[in-house]
Order: C-alpha cells, then structure tokens, then sequence
C-alpha cells in the first residue's frame, strides 16, 4: 500500500509493478485523516502491516530568510509530523503481533546542511532523533521483533535532484533493512546496506569510557 497526493503519480508507480501488486490511496501523510484511511485500507486488503517505510518529503530550494512560516510548517507538518502518524499508525499492531519493521528515510542534511535547505536539513535532524527516540521506547527484551531504524539511501535522482541513484536502486537496501533478524540493530542508522557508526572523536569517546565505568556496580 502506498500514499502520495498526485493520483497520476501513484498510478504510474503502479504500472512500473506487477499487475495488481500495488494499491494506493490518495492522500497527505500529515493529514491524520488520511494516514487512518491509508491503514485502514491496507489492514482490510491485507490483515496488518508487517513493514512501515516512510519516505514522504517536501524540500523546498530557499534560503531561511526568503522561507515563508507556512512553507516550514510545511515541510515540518511532511517531512516530521507524517513520519510520526504513520509510525503510530502501524506500532501498536506490530507490538499487538510482535513482528514489525519500520523504516525512516533520512538523510545527512541535518549533519552537513548545505545553503538554501534550512527547513528540510532540520526536519532531517528530527527525524534521525524520532527514530532513536521511538526506538528506544520499545522493550527489546519483550519485543526482540520490532525495529526501528533509519535508512539513509544516498542522493537519488527524483524531483528533489537531478542526479543521483536510479529510485528501483535504492528498493536491496530497503529490503536489506527490512530483512534484519529477530534482536537485530533497532534504533541505528544505515548507509544504504551498511550500519553507520558514528564516530564522535577521541574526548567523546574518553568521556563514554568513564561514564560507562562509573555506572558499573562494584562488589
């Protein structure tokens, strides 16, 4: 099941799939409304939703002081508040079955903004913690089949980018991270299929040391 507000756009997404494989509603993910309306229809197609990407985003070339209040609300209301709803949406099913998998296309806007991207750069930071933070949310211990992680696929090429990946290039590493095993990584990011690890320079890592050692109990 997908969603997407242009009706031409999702049915030529549909014909590049295998005859009836993809259904689609109509709609805006930071519409409560619709997002409902788009499980409810995959729930009634398909009995649950074992596997949540969400890839919807708006980025607008302006620079900060040319960008409107609505344009940002915007941009937030997509590339953020969406995001949420839909993981809402489709968690407490894959708590209620214990097996899920959510996906948050993210990006490394927010680490290196480059000019003219203020809105979609910080909606980007949002999302890379909204990941972490839900992540952290769920018991692994009780729920070793849930994870949440963010995917970054690089630059495609897309109406947001004139270059880049091919989008059907980016489908191994989405799969890739859906496929994850049962206590596999929750709460991380990954470079298409590679897990990041972020490195935070010798004082961080220092300080990670002792706060570490200084929580281990002594006998």
């Amino acid at each position: 099941m997908s969603i997407g507000r242009t009706s031409g756009d999702l049915e030529e997404t549909a014909r590049l799939c295998a005859a009836g494989k993809m259904h689609f509603v109509v709609g805006d993910v930071s519409r409560p409304d619709d997002v409902q309306r788009l499980f409810s229809e995959a729930i009634n197609r398909h009995g649950k939703v074992d596997i949540l990407v969400n890839n919807a985003a708006l980025y607008p070339k302006v620079a900060f002081l040319e960008s409107s209040r609505e344009e940002w609300r915007r941009v937030i209301d997509t590339n953020v508040i969406g995001m949420a709803l839909c993981c809402r949406e489709a968690l407490s099913g894959m708590l209620a079955r214990g097996f899920g998998r959510i996906i948050n296309l993210g990006s490394f806007a927010w680490k290196g903004p480059i000019p003219n991207s203020s809105a979609y750069s910080a909606s980007k930071g949002a999302v890379h913690a909204l990941t972490k933070a839900l992540a952290t949310e769920i018991d692994q211990n009780q729920y070793p089949d849930v994870l949440i992680n963010e995917l970054m696929p690089g630059v495609v090429k897309t109406r947001m980018s004139e270059t880049g990946l091919d989008p059907i290039d980016v489908y191994p590493h989405v799969r890739f991270v859906a496929s994850l095993p049962r206590n596999g990584p929750t709460g991380k990011t990954f470079v298409q299929s590679a897990l990041y690890i972020e490195d935070y320079g010798l004082r961080a890592r220092l300080k990670r040391f002792i706060a570490r050692a200084l929580r281990k109990p002594t006998s």
